[in-house]
This record gives structure tokens, sequence and C-alpha cells, in this order.
């Protein structure tokens, strides 16, 4: 027989056990958790719940045994282990504090493009609202201005709206929480008119069109309010710019839940009083919301409501006049929107239905006391109906679109010119999901509007998960619209009078738009903490009111043209993020040309090459530092004639400026090119936490440095009618943008 297997078979048939039981040696209470080692002969275990441990298969012989546990002092026995049968060893441990060191959690940090709470699918674009407080461009949260870059075009400095794919302001619809907002702009250094602090999430939806609100040429952006707790919240802050407040909480016990925000914004409060031509007004929004429970489902009441008021001279210094003895241009829009919804689940269906009305109105007194007067007014009424079964979804929406448009001169008894307009649309529409195994999926659907004719809008949308981390989408769509503005896109003033002055397809010579794309996208997603997607679009325009090859001021004053139009691009992103950064950077390239008769024109909202990118550092857990960039190659612009004074809004120049009455030169629009865009803004924001009442209290201080390196951008040029010289209209210097505090409880 072979030696080894005897020694072997040997040296097994010795083999013992060691077993027992780990106990506090104060108090006799059994240990859970303690580890137990044999280093001599490598084996290790942790006592169960009852204390107890069992080491198998120990050599016979001498062992050292070990016992060890957080809180304990170590203790080492020596064992003797027979070869035949277990040896039983309870040891007792002492209480020993023991400092252990500083561990931060740290979670990842939360971007665009990397949110948990986002499952928007690529090349459609979601962010919560931490996200959004993250966003390394914005001096502070706003959730329009979050989701530019790429495909969507946001003006730097001014916004006047948010351009999806080459489309115009007005081709994007707005809705919070299902509800339909006009006009949701602030002007002045305040843009988005949706308080943060009553958000959890915002959507873009373009690439995949919101079926249940579809007539929008370029898309929808969805708003939705944040749930209520049990018990009382509040949340708010104040800057240079705006107050906020928002609190929510339970009417008593089990009652309704509520949420209800404030803001006041106040462009003026640090301009000089003596000088007329810095803007003065008052901005504001409010929200109020109700949810319960309510037969067997969810109700919620929704009310909104934006306004604003902005005055500033209409004439400059130079033509010999006190300013403050000048007319005043005046300008007020807002929106208004209530509505209610309903929703059950059934064992396999979802049942929504919902109603509203929305109004948005504007008015404006422009060029001084020869100048001419408007009044525009739009009201919406509407419900919706949807059923959700499984991969299938159809409904139906039943709206009315009223508008009014109205403009008188200011100082004669000259007829007004007025535009008014009745227009109910019916649509049905549906959506089913089809899956082909794992990888491929299709969504089909179509709307069918009725208006004085029936608009068929199909779409499809395929999504092939190519590999593990790889998604390729294609989509197409044709969409409508059967409401379009009047405000000429082209004007300088509409950095301060951003409403769109919409006439519905009811109106005399008033067409309904439509629009078709096709998009082809991919996601690569490589790790948990990196995304990269790419996009190009083509698409094209029909039935469009184009507004500024037939005005020269701000809005349409006696006529507009029907026009058509072409837009191509591409774009990519990147976002990186860690447990103390986040690092967003994008690129986006377009094409835009709108057709008129014989003419054409490249809209000034068209930057051809457009750079973004920044990042939010976390040097400590409490301390965020925000660094920015941002620039424009082939941007177009309007000379304008006349004297004009203009400031962005920055803390140095003591607010906003515009004095004047600039209209646009005679010639095509956007026929002059602008010098490359760029500007770098660096932001530090510093929070404490206070216990307060047995209550978690959050104070915050923050404040943005814009345009670092001091480089002159330019807004647009102006003419001197006179001589004919040209001068140079810039943006924002190097200054601070905004300070201020925010709190929570």
């Amino acid at each position: 027989m072979d030696v080894a297997l005897v020694a072997g078979g040997i040296l097994f048939a010795m083999q013992g056990a060691v077993v027992g039981t780990v106990r506090d040696g104060g108090t006799g209470t059994p240990l859970a958790g303690a580890v137990v080692a044999l280093p001599d002969a490598e084996r290790t275990t942790t006592t169960s719940a009852e204390g107890r441990y069992a080491l198998h298969d120990v050599p016979a012989g001498p062992h050292h045994l070990t016992v060890r546990m957080i809180g304990y002092a170590p203790r080492s026995l020596h064992a003797l282990v027979a070869p035949d049968g277990p040896i039983e060893i309870n040891v007792s441990l002492h209480a020993l504090p023991t400092r252990l060191r500083t561990v931060t959690v740290r979670a990842p940090v939360v971007v665009r493009g990397l949110d948990i709470e986002d499952s928007t699918t690529f090349p459609d674009r979601g962010m919560s609202i931490a996200a959004v407080r993250n966003h390394p461009l914005l001096s502070e949260p706003d959730a329009l201005e979050a989701l530019g870059g790429g495909e969507v075009v946001v003006r730097p400095e001014s916004p006047s709206g948010v351009h999806v794919r080459g489309g115009a302001s007005d081709q994007t619809a707005y809705v919070l929480d299902g509800i339909p907002v006009l006009n949701p702009y602030h002007a002045a250094g305040v843009f988005g008119a949706w308080n943060p602090d009553a958000l959890s999430r915002v959507r873009l939806s373009s690439a995949d069109p919101l079926l249940t609100h579809p007539h929008a040429l370029s898309g929808t952006i969805a708003g939705a309010t944040r749930a209520p707790g049990d018990r009382l919240r509040g949340q708010g802050g104040v800057s240079t710019t705006h107050a906020r407040v928002t609190v929510d909480g339970r009417l008593g016990t089990s009652g309704p839940a509520y949420l209800v925000s404030l803001r006041s914004a106040f462009p003026g409060i640090v301009a000089p009083r003596d000088e007329a031509s810095y803007l003065h007004g008052e901005l504001g929004d409010w929200l109020a919301k109700v949810e319960t429970a309510l037969w067997g489902g969810r109700a919620r009441v929704l009310a909104y409501a934006n306004e604003n008021e902005l005055s500033a001279a209409s004439a400059t210094e130079e033509e010999g006049t006190p300013l403050p003895e000048k007319p005043r241009n005046l300008f007020t829009w807002g929106g208004h929107s209530t509505g209610a919804e309903w929703s059950r689940a059934f064992p396999s269906t979802t049942l929504r239905l919902s109603a509203w009305s929305a109004l948005g109105d504007a008015e404006a007194r422009w060029g001084g006391g020869s100048g001419v007067e408007l009044t525009s007014r739009r009201r919406d009424h509407g419900m919706l109906a949807t059923v959700e079964r499984a991969a299938t979804a159809a409904g139906i929406r039943v709206e009315r679109i009223e508008t009014s448009y109205r403009v008188a001169p200011a100082t004669t008894t000259e007829p007004p010119w007025v535009i008014d307009g009745r227009t109910p649309v019916v649509s049905v529409f549906a959506q089913h999901v089809v899956s082909w195994g794992d990888r491929v999926e299709a969504e089909i659907g179509a709307s069918l509007a009725a208006m004085r004719g029936v608009y068929p809008g199909p779409r499809l949308r395929l999504r092939w998960r190519a590999a593990q981390n790889l998604t390729i989408t294609g989509s197409y769509a044709r969409t409508h619209q059967f409401a379009q503005s009047l405000r000429n896109a082209e004007s300088m003033v509409g950095n301060v009078f951003p409403a769109d002055l919409f006439v519905s397809a009811g109106a005399p010579a008033v067409p309904v738009a439509w629009s078709d794309y096709v998009i082809a996208a991919a996601e690569y997603r490589p790790t948990a903490g990196v995304r990269l997607g790419a996009q190009s679009y083509t698409r094209s325009f029909n039935g469009l009111v184009v507004v500024a090859p037939r005005a020269a001021g701000p809005f349409s004053t006696s006529a507009f043209a029907v026009g058509s139009g072409s837009s191509r691009g591409a774009s990519a992103e990147a976002t990186v993020r860690g447990a103390r950064y986040g690092l967003t950077v994008g690129y986006g390239w377009q094409r835009v040309r709108l057709q008129h008769g014989d003419s054409s024109y490249t809209p000034d909202f068209a930057t051809a090459h457009l750079f973004e990118g920044g990042t939010v550092l976390f040097p400590t857990p409490t301390l965020s530092v925000r660094l920015g960039a941002t620039a424009g190659v082939g941007r177009r612009t309007s000379i304008v004639i006349g004297d004009v004074e203009w400031e962005s809004c920055n803390l140095i120049d003591q607010g906003c400026e515009l004095g004047g009455s600039p209209h646009n030169e005679a010639g095509p629009p956007g026929a002059t090119p602008l010098p490359a865009y760029l500007r770098v803004d660096l932001g530090v924001r510093k929070h404490w936490h206070i216990d307060l009442a047995g209550r978690d209290v959050m104070l915050a201080a923050f404040g943005t440095v814009t345009n670092l390196f001091g480089r002159r951008n330019l807004l647009t040029y102006a003419r001197n009618p006179s001589t004919g010289e040209v001068a140079e209209i810039g943006l924002r210097p190097l200054a601070p943008l905004v300070v201020g505090l925010d709190w929570r409880f």
C-alpha cells in the first residue's frame, strides 16, 4: 500500500473540533458576531445570535485560540485538541471602549444624465430637482435653464424661451402636474417661473412627444411638484434676484396633503432710482396644490399663477430730454392655470381624468407716447381621459383655444389691428409597446386631431440594446400646432419681454403648423458613473407664422408672413460623477433656415456651434464649488437702429438696463454675424445644519461671479441713423451675478 495514502489517512482520522460560547464577562449575555480563530490551523468563524461557535476539522495537538469583538478586549488562549471528538472552550470578553476612525459615507453626486430618479429614455432629457441644484452652469436653480445644451438652446444671460432642435420658443409646450401653463418665464435675471423648491423633477419630451399633450411642434416640458410630507416642512431662500418660500404638510393627522409656494422677484432693487433706463417693476409667481384619496383613487387640485411688470425709459439721455420726463416702455405678462386630476389603479388598468383652464396674457406700451399699445390674450379650456393597460395606452383630449390680439396707436384714433380666433380641437390617441426578446422594443403611436379638418400625427420609436451598456434609438414623428406667436423673436427686446403672443388657427390667415422629424441616437454607459450620448436629427416645418420679416419692433403691428423651415443638427454629451464631483460636457451643432416667399434667413437663436461644460466639486460635505463655461460660434443678429442703452443683470452695474426703443434695421433678419461668445462662471455654496427644537434646520450661503476672464461678449449692434456708425451692445461684464441665502427645516 502507498505510504503517502496511509499517512494521509492517519492525519485525517486525527481531526478534532473546538466549540463553545462567547459571553459578556460583566453581564453573561451571549455575544453575537464575535470573531473566533485558530491562526495556526487557518480556521476562522463568527458566533451566532446565541453566542455559539464551532471550528471543525482541526488537526489534533496544541493550538492558539483568539477571540475578538469591537468594544471588548481581545483574548488569546491555548487549546489542546484531541484526535477524537470536540473540545468545548467557553470564553468571556470584558468591555473595552474602542475609538474607531471616522468614516465618511458619500453618495455619488447627482447630475443630469446620471440621476437615479430619472427614467427618461435618451435622447429626451429629465432630471430631479437635486440634479438641477447641482447644475454647474446655474447661479441659482432653474428647472427650465437646466435643460439647455446640445440640441436645446437657451439664450445666454437673458433667456427668452427654450428652443428645441431648431424650433422657436412658442413651439415648446409646458405642463405642471399635467396642467398646461402659458408664458412660464420671468425676465431680468429670473427666467423660469416655476419655483424650484416646489418641484420634484422636470422632463423634456421631444424625441418621444407626449401623446397626452400633442399640440406643440418641438415637444413638451413637464414639471412635477414634490409630494407633501406628513408633517409641516418649510424651504426657501432670498437673493439679490428674488425671495421664495414653500411649505407643505397635511391637514390634521390623516387629512388632505397640501403644498404652497410663493416667490417674488425684484429686478430693480439695487438699481439707481435717478437713472430711468434701469428696469423697474415686479415679478412673482405662486402655486398651491391639494391632494387626497377619493373614490378608491387619488385626486389632486392645482392652482398656479405668475405675473410680471417691467418698465424702462423709451428714449436715451443723449436725445436731450431728462429721462424721468420721458414716457416709459411698459411690459406686463403672466399666466394663470387651474386644474384637477383624478386617477385610479385597477388590477390591470390605470384610469386618469383631468380638466383645466389656462390663461396667458400680455400688454405692452412700446415706443413712448407716439408708439403703439399691445393687448394679447390666450385662454385654453380642456379635458383629458386616458386608459393604460400593460403596454397599451389610449385616450381622448377635448379643448378650446381662444386668442385675441390687438395693436393700436398710442396717441391717435386710428382703428386698431385686431386678430381674434376660437379654435376647438378634439384629439384621440393611442400607443402600444412591442418587444422582441430582451434587445428590441418598438413604441408605435398615433394621434388624430380634428379642427376644420383632420390632422394625423403618426409616430414610431425603435430601441435596440446592441450591447450590455449600449442602446441605439431611432424616432420619427409628425406634430401639429394650433396656435402660434406674433412676438418678433429677432428683436433684442425679447431679452426683457419673453412672453409669447399667441394667435390661434381659428383666426383669419393663421394656418395649422406641422413638423416632421427623424432622430437617431446612441447612449453608452460603460460604468455606473459614466454616461455618453450622441444624436443627429433632421426636421422640416410647414405652415409657420413668420414675424421678423414684417416687424421691426418687438411684436407684429400690422402683418405677418406664412412660411416654412428646415433644421438639421447633431449633439454629443458626456456626464461623469463620483463621490465628490460631477462633470458635464456637451456640444451641439445646428443649421436652421426659415423661408417665406422668395426669402430666407437664419434665426438668431440658431447658434451654429454651442459648447457647454462644467463641474461641481464637494471638497467637504457642506461646501460646493461650481465652475462652468459656455461658448458659442456662428451666432447671428439683426442690427438695431437708434440709440439704446443695455446692461445685462449684474451687481456691479446695479441691475438690468434697457433704455431707448430699438427697432431692427430693414433687410433680412439675422444677416449680421456676431463674434464668438465665451463666458466662464465660478460659484460657491456653503451650508450648515442647526438643531432647533428637535428639528434639523439647514442654512446656506451662496454667490456666483460671472465672466471670470472679462471677455467682451456682444448682444447685438446698434447703428446711428444720422452717421451710419455701428456701436457694439455688450453683454455681462466681469461681475457678481447673485448672492443669497437658502434655508430648509
